[in-house]
Formats: C-alpha cells, structure tokens, sequence
C-alpha cells in the first residue's frame, strides 16, 4: 500500500511541476507576442515614414529642375542626399 501512496504522491509532484512549466510557457508566449506585435508596429511606422521621404525626395527632385537656380540646385541634391541615407537607414532598420 505504501508503494501506491509513494507513486501517487509522484505523480502529483510531477503534475505540479508541469503546471508550472505550464504557466511559465504561457508567460513566455505572452512576452513574445507582445514583442512580435511592437516589431510589427515599428516596421509599419518605418514604411510610413520611408513613403513620406520618398515623396519629399521627389518634391525636391521635381523642384530642382527649375531653370536659373543653380544655389538652390546645389542646396536640393544635398537634401535629396540627406532623405535618401536616412531612407537607406529606415532600409536597413527593416532588415534587421
């Protein structure tokens, strides 16, 4: 008799710790999606904003191209150089 008491009082030693394992992998589950949803929040706002720079670059693209502003020329394809490296960092972000 004492031996059924023993594996019983094994099994629910077993029970309890895999209803801890349980709880901690549900935890761990929450955590992580969490984690998956602010990524996926993050890339969205990257897209936004590399969509708002891609216009602007075209803004000053197009307004680059008026004639007898050769200053402001100059001053538009070093802001365009500027928009495109911070496209190539929100790239890069995403990729990461």
């Amino acid at each position: 008799m004492s031996q059924i008491v023993e594996r019983l009082q094994d099994v629910q030693q077993r029970v309890s710790e895999l209803l801890a394992d349980r709880a901690q992998l549900r935890e761990r589950i929450s955590r992580i999606g969490s984690s998956e949803r602010e990524h996926e929040r993050q890339i969205e706002v990257l897209h936004v904003r590399i969509a708002e720079l891609e216009k602007e670059n075209e803004v000053l693209r197009s307004s680059s191209h008026a004639p007898g502003k050769e200053e402001d020329d100059l001053d538009a394809k070093l802001k365009i150089e500027e928009l495109v490296n911070e496209i190539d960092r929100c790239l890069a972000l995403l990729n990461n």
